[in-house]
């Protein structure tokens, strides 16, 4: 299983968090991750913006995931396979809180 797919199995944004900054210690300390949720055809997704402390590190991460960057950072987006909530009217994007010192 790839990297990528492993990380498609969490449900929500602390766990995805946590297993991100597992699978990106073994290229080095990440430097800044922001999660951004939102629904897309009833799915909600998880759009990642990530840096490492060094380009080459990056480098190995995006090659290990198969994911690109755009302005300058590492971004992909997974599904978090969560069912949309019928009742919810609030905003469709909201920035999840990245704590890098946990």
């Amino acid at each position: 299983m790839s990297a990528l797919a492993q990380l498609r199995q969490y449900k929500d944004v602390g766990s995805l968090k946590s297993a991100l900054h597992q699978l990106c210690s073994e290229f080095g300390h990440i430097s800044r991750l922001d999660i951004l949720t939102a629904m897309h055809e009833g799915t909600k997704q998880a759009i990642c913006f990530l840096r490492m402390e060094r380009p080459e590190q990056e480098q190995q991460l995006m090659k290990t995931l198969g994911v690109g960057r755009f302005g300058g950072e590492v971004v992909f987006v997974l599904n978090l396979n969560l069912p949309a909530a019928n009742e919810d009217f609030g905003p469709s994007s909201v920035w999840a809180d990245s704590n890098l010192y946990e």
